[in-house]
């Protein structure tokens, strides 16, 4: 068995034809029909039944065609990533990241890989963290940063930690001591729409206490809610970096939500080993990761 075969029984298998499979494939119908053949030979066992229409698989056959189609995907990854080791990235590099950690986590690694690397094409996706996660999977990312209430565990994904981010209440600038005394439930709350892994987190704590919160406005663009809340419309939960500007600047107060966290993990699918253009930015994302725990360190004081 080599993978010329292979190649071979995984077209015909996919255009349920040995004539369509041998003009996708550029070989003589002939040639492609004695290496089956010979598959078949070595297998001991038929891999095809032919009929008027073409061809259909076997239970053996389809059993070859799933596995076949795997292994034929590790060897272009294995070829791929053979090639990357000895020659400059190429290509795109998808990433996916929550509005709120774009400017904290991505602009800095993204300045510098994307004047390093100048033949790779960078798609960047700001979504909230259920959106990021649907597109990984969907294999529309290559690698996203997103938000849970737990570190994500799937059969999926190649989850790596980054850190947990406390939960945060923001509001209007006003006397510290004021704000302190303020009770979340008594509160008019602008939040982000459901699957928001900050507001899950806030709502379970709620309802395990018996308290209600008291949400006014929903919003998933932190421009706009940053906005409603200056103009004292209402208060907002969310990590604590999200507003660490705003709280610079004194244009909002803010405190943390007793021992809330929300967990920052970096996904990628399992079935797609991260290629050189990965590994380069994952290397650069470091340093803004350790910047983003100093800062939370600080925090927690």
């Amino acid at each position: 068995m080599n993978l010329t075969q292979l190649r071979y029984f995984v077209a015909i298998a996919r255009n349920r034809s040995l004539s369509r499979a041998a003009s996708e494939l550029h070989v003589s119908q002939p040639a492609l029909t004695r290496q089956i053949k010979l598959l078949e030979r070595e297998l001991d066992c038929a891999l095809l039944q032919r009929h008027a229409r073409g061809v259909a698989l076997t239970d053996s056959g389809r059993i070859l065609a799933e596995r076949a189609e795997r292994q034929l995907r590790d060897f272009e990854q294995l070829r791929s990533d053979i090639s990357d080791a000895s020659f400059a990235p190429t290509g795109r590099l998808r990433i996916g990241c929550p509005p709120s950690l774009g400017p904290h986590l991505l602009l800095h690694p993204l300045t510098v890989f994307m004047q390093n690397h100048p033949k790779v094409v960078v798609e960047v996706q700001e979504n909230v963290s259920d959106q990021l996660l649907r597109a990984v999977l969907h294999d529309s990312l290559d690698v996203a940063i997103v938000s849970t209430t737990v570190p994500e565990t799937s059969p999926h994904f190649v989850t790596e930690p980054l850190f947990r981010e406390p939960v945060w209440l923001f509001g209007p600038r006003q006397r510290a001591n004021g704000f302190a005394r303020l009770k979340l439930e008594d509160v008019p709350l602008i939040l982000t729409q459901s699957n928001n892994a900050a507001r899950d987190v806030v709502e379970q704590d709620a309802k395990n206490s018996g308290r209600k919160l008291n949400v006014v406005a929903e919003t998933d663009s932190p421009r706009l809610m940053l906005e409603m809340i200056k103009a004292g419309l209402g208060y907002t939960i969310a990590p604590y970096l999200t507003f660490l500007n705003q709280l610079r600047a004194r244009e909002l107060s803010g405190r943390p939500l007793k021992r809330l966290a929300v967990q920052r993990s970096l996904i990628r699918r399992k079935d797609r080993p991260a290629n050189k253009a990965m590994q380069l930015f994952r290397s650069l994302l470091r340093s803004e990761i350790e910047k983003a725990c100093r800062e939370i360190a600080k925090a927690r004081g």
